[in-house]
This record gives structure tokens, sequence and C-alpha cells, in this order.
């Protein structure tokens, strides 16, 4: 897995940008604020159909501009493709488009797994320190690199989740049992997708233990015995969930959302039964997100028999010796790595070593980018 080059046309700073990518290692340096963080949101966009800092399409449009246009060149499995996601407004609101070789793809759904990236940034940390749903995010990404079923079922359950919401603030504190056929209607979909979910969930937790296991052991020296698992929101079978649902309608009305479910379950990170989340030293919070990020890169190579393109946005001077020495690990494994630094100089020797011919750009200022030759 390798992309060639990269396109931005009036998107976040950069007005009509192109870069090209060494097949091997780039380095984007410079000040913060300067916009390196936006070349690989761009990346983000084109591999998952999301920004990685959770933006939305508006926010990611150059002021006075009114829409954003991305595309890359790439190749995969000896094979090179070109993929573009354009964002327009139509009719008062921005509408996305995307195109595989001049090809239209339909939906988020479509765009998945075509380039397959994993992420290293600062804001990682929100894993462990923020609320379950960028625990369930983490876990969301990499089974829908894996399975597209399972992106298909939760676009669909979220889906009928929303349209579920609705009739419930509707219904308000006027909910009586008559009303009960509306909410059945929107709960047969929303029971299908979400025991679905679940078992895939629970079986990738399963399979992505070892894996994390074997990462974790390497950083901290097998000190850090944690167990990953699935808070199920109450949900294991089918008629549990149905059940479980009706029992909550007046509830659910009264505050106007869906009280269980997959969009409720939470990761729990474990050591002798105590929650590391909220016990767990900063030092052993820090080995566990470098953990499940490095575990994700291994766990996405076996699986889908390719090697992830690693996009590390500035986190090199936040690593100690024993987490730098796995970082490396990952390095050599890599196929290609993107990096974002505010100086190059900042690069540790391991780090540099590996570089050898690599490509350096340096952006000065917002907007502002230079190859180094």
């Amino acid at each position: 897995m390798r992309i060639n080059t990269l396109h931005l046309k009036t998107f976040r700073t950069y007005k009509n940008q192109k870069i090209e990518l060494h097949p091997r290692l780039t380095f984007i340096y410079g000040p913060n604020a300067s916009g390196k963080t936006n070349i690989l949101e761009a990346v983000s966009i084109l591999a998952f159909g999301k920004s990685f800092r959770g933006a939305q399409e508006k926010d990611m449009v150059q002021n006075g501009e009114q829409g954003y246009h991305l595309s890359c060149s790439y190749e995969k499995n000896s094979e090179k493709f070109v993929l573009s996601c354009g964002c327009d407004p139509f009719h008062g609101k921005v509408q996305r488009k995307i195109k595989l070789d001049e090809t239209p793809l339909l939906g988020r759904q479509s765009l998945i797994s075509q380039i397959v990236c994993v992420f290293f940034s600062p804001s990682d940390i929100s894993i462990v320190d923020g609320g379950p749903s960028f625990r369930r995010r983490f876990l969301d990404t990499v089974l829908s690199y894996q399975n597209k079923n399972y992106l298909q079922d939760l676009i669909n359950f979220n889906k009928s989740l929303r349209q579920r919401n609705v009739v419930l603030k509707k219904f308000g504190n006027s909910y009586d049992k008559d009303k009960e056929g509306i909410l059945e209607a929107w709960d047969q979909n929303l029971i299908q997708c979400a025991e679905r979910i679940t078992k895939a969930r629970i079986k990738f937790i399963q399979e992505f233990q070892d894996v994390f296991y074997k990462v974790l052991s390497d950083i901290s020296e097998t000190r850090d015995d944690i167990k990953i698992k699935l808070k199920l929101s109450h949900i294991e079978e089918e008629e549990n969930y149905k059940k479980i649902l009706r029992e909550n309608y007046e509830q659910d009305s009264n505050f106007g959302s869906t009280s269980v479910g997959p969009h409720r379950q939470n990761l729990l990170f474990e050591k002798e039964g105590k929650d590391i989340l909220r016990f767990g030293s900063q030092g052993q919070k820090r080995s566990l997100v470098l953990s499940l990020r490095i575990a994700q890169f291994f766990f996405l190579k076996k699986s889908l028999n390719l090697t992830p393109v690693l996009l590390i946005d500035d986190v090199i001077g936040e690593l100690d010796k024993k987490r730098k020495k796995a970082f490396v690990r990952v390095l050599h494994e890599s196929s290609q790595t993107v990096f974002t630094s505010p100086e190059v100089h900042d690069l540790d020797g391991q780090i540099a070593e590996i570089a050898g011919n690599s490509i350096y750009y340096q952006v000065s200022s917002p907007g502002m980018i230079s190859r180094e030759k």
C-alpha cells in the first residue's frame, strides 16, 4: 500500500497544492498552526471518508470558497489507482462526490478500504482519557476496514437510531401504550443491526487481544497485563435487546433518546480487575494508547494481507526510550510513513537512520509549503 501523490484544492489553508510522497518516508515540518496536520487530515478523508479530527465538511473548506477537492494517486497490490473526494454546494447544502478512476462511488462505505491508513496523533490520548464514544470510534475504525458488512450495519443502525430518537422526542412526556406500535416499526431494523454489530465487536476483541498484549509487553516489559473487554449495555441476544427496548419505551420517551444499544457500549481496559482508565497512571495510559495504535497496524496488516500507510502527527517528541523503540519497530514493518514535526532536527537518531533518501517539506506559514532539495 503506497500513496504516490496528493492534491489539495481550496482545502483548509491550501489553495492549490500538489505533494509528492516518498515511497518510504516523507517528513513535513514547520511551526505549530502552520498547516502541517491539514495534509494528514486530507489523507484521512480519502482513506476513511471522515476527518480524524472530527471536523465538519464546511469547516474544511478554505475561507471564501464554496467547496474543496482532494485527490491522490496510489498503488495497492501492484495496481495503480486515482481516488478523488470533492465537497461542493448543492441546493444550499454541501454535497460530497467520490470517484475511483473517474467512476463514481456511492457513499462512504464504498470509500473505506480503498486506502488503508493508521494514524498516530497526540489526540489519541482521548481514547483512554475521553468518553466511551472515543473508544467506540477506535473500535469502529478498525472493524470497518476489516469488515464491510460491519460498516454497512453500523450505518444502518445509526440511521435507524436517529429516526427512532426523532419519534421519541415527538412523544415527550405524552407517551402512552397506544404509541408502542410506532416505535416497534423502527425497532426491527435497529435490533437486527445491533445484534450483528455486537457479535462482530466481541469476535474482534477476542482476535485483537493477543496482538495488543504482545505489543504492550514489548513496551512495558510485561508489567502491564491489561485485558480488553466490551461492556455490552445489556445486549447479547436479539430477543433480550427487543425486551429491554420495550421495557424502556416510557423512559426513552421522557429523555428523547434510546438508552441501550451498541451506541452505549464501552471498551474497558482492566488490570487485575481494576479499570486502567480510572486507576492507571499517566505512563500506563500513554503505553496503552501507543499499544492500541501499533496493534491496530499489525492486526490490519495480517487480516487484510497488506501493509497500511502510517501517518504520524507530531508524536515523536512525546515518546520515551521504551515507547520509541516499539515505534521504530513499526517503522521497519511499514511500507510508507508520513511524519509531521515542528523541527526536522527533533527526529531521533534511529528514525533518521531509517529515513535515508526521504522527501522533506517545510511549511513556513499557513498554506505555504516547499520541498527541500
